[in-house]
């Protein structure tokens, strides 16, 4: 399967770290919604993308892994096939959504085509969160799917 996906985070705690490539970032203990896709077969492909954010061992190589090792928790997955990269779309809307602030700049957008700002976002929505991401994907064609466990 090839397409896009939403993991809703939730951060125990406030967090900070530095990468290579973005510097000094900083988080905000709450709900956290990152946004990717995955176009590839095997390894790369949308299902073992999204089992593989769920695992607790595995190497670091992404910047949501530097995120997803920390004290936090997947609460859920939102996925959607698709054969063209969507995700950029997706992250705008979830950005327009009131309640929502954007991450650090770059962070998990560090290749992205439509020059996003990022592909991480800081949720204030207390209630229906992941109703109002899977709206987002019908509204952009998309049929979503969610997971609490990885399992698709």
């Amino acid at each position: 399967m090839k397409g896009a996906y939403t993991l809703i985070i939730d951060l125990e705690k406030d967090l900070s770290f530095s990468l290579k490539t973005l510097g000094d970032l900083s988080f905000k203990k709450g709900t956290w919604i990152y946004i990717g896709s995955a176009m590839g077969n095997g390894s790369t492909s949308l299902e073992n993308r999204i089992r593989r954010h769920f695992r607790s061992e595995k190497t670091i190589h992404w910047h949501i892994d530097h995120l997803l090792k920390s004290n936090s928790r997947i609460r859920s997955a939102i996925w959607a096939e698709s054969s063209t990269h969507i995700e950029c779309d997706i992250a705008r809307s979830i950005e327009q959504m009131k309640n929502i602030s954007p991450g650090p700049r770059g962070f998990g957008a560090s290749d992205c085509k439509k020059k996003c700002w990022t592909h991480l976002s800081h949720s204030k929505i207390e209630n229906g969160l992941e109703k109002k991401i899977q709206s987002i994907f019908t509204k952009l064609l998309l049929k979503p799917r969610m997971s609490q466990d990885g399992n698709l």
